[in-house]
């Protein structure tokens, strides 16, 4: 009965940052460093709850990665480069901006339109730069739920594909809900998109790799727990503890952008260079590490990627 009253305070309550808890985290491993931030005290439950992704994201367990490479292209996959970042290819950033998506549930439109920015300028060897509107995404999809979630497979792929995505300038962000206000743009269509592997569950760390260096960024989406919001910098991973201020029934499936993937020169532990849409304050500079080759939670299985047309 404990957990399910603490449920009900928390569903309607605030959050709060338990420095004890920061510090617990921070006293029993070494990969990654937790931290205050001023702007989530006091947030309502249900606004972090939509940051990380939204009920409607939810997904009950992330397919099992697939096992080895397909067949007769081992090779291919020995020749990848040991560490590779899109920010930074051969001194060329092919990354747009970090974002922040607020209080709405709208990580999912954020990770899509952020994979074919960077996408559209791989393609175009930078030539064009457009940042695409994630509010046309919220407002007008009828592929996903506004600010309580959708997935990047719906929104990257056929969205994308079937009717197009426009402009920021075109339907500026809100971070709420509202009627669908886009203006009569340019749009811009994808011609293929996929699960990385072919089909759900299909996706492993070296497919993400061969996709991630041949065509770009790739979105994907991982269960958030509550130790990640204080995550300052270092190699995530989830560290089994809990704050008992949080809701431990709202673990959500939140979308994001991998830009690269690397590892720590000292101790070898290999991770993923992920782009998150929480602000440019939060993280490292706006982007975090996190373990790569262990599915981190479930960060390796549900991964999408799109070819936009120019």
């Amino acid at each position: 009965m404990k957990n399910k009253k603490n449920y009900r305070i928390q569903r309607g309550g605030v959050y709060r940052q338990d420095k004890r808890f920061i510090k617990q985290i921070n006293s029993i491993q070494k990969s990654w460093t937790a931290t205050v931030y001023p702007e989530l005290e006091g947030l309502p439950i249900s606004d972090l709850i939509r940051r990380s992704g939204g009920l409607k994201s939810r997904i009950s367990e992330h397919p099992p990665v697939r096992s080895g490479v397909p067949f007769d292209s081992q090779a291919l996959f020995d020749d990848l480069p040991e560490e590779f970042d899109w920010r930074n290819v051969s001194g060329v950033n092919y990354v747009s901006p970090v974002r922040d998506q607020g209080s709405c549930g709208s990580c999912y439109a954020f990770s899509s339109m952020g994979m074919l920015e960077s996408r559209l300028r791989v393609v175009t060897n930078n030539r064009v730069q457009v940042q695409f509107s994630p509010q046309d995404i919220v407002g007008c999809s009828e592929y996903s739920q506004g600010c309580e979630g959708g997935f990047p497979y719906l929104i990257a792929g056929k969205y994308a594909q079937d009717f197009g995505v426009v402009p920021e300038n075109c339907s500026p962000y809100e971070g709420k809900d509202d009627k669908c206000r886009t203006k009569q743009c340019k749009r811009y269509y994808v011609a293929d998109y996929k699960y990385i592997g072919g089909f759900y569950g299909g996706c492993n760390e070296d497919l993400m790799k061969m996709e991630l260096v041949k065509n770009g960024p790739i979105a994907v989406s991982f269960m958030v727990y509550d130790d990640f919001f204080q995550y300052s910098g270092g190699i995530y991973h989830f560290t089994g503890i809990q704050n008992y201020r949080f809701d431990p029934f709202s673990i959500t499936n939140h979308a994001v952008l991998t830009v690269g993937y690397g590892a720590d020169k000292k101790t070898g532990e290999k991770f993923w260079i992920v782009k998150n849409s929480w602000g440019s304050s939060w993280g490292e500079s706006g982007y975090f590490r996190i373990r790569r080759g262990t599915n981190e939670c479930g960060i390796e299985s549900i991964a999408v990627a799109a070819k936009i047309i120019p």
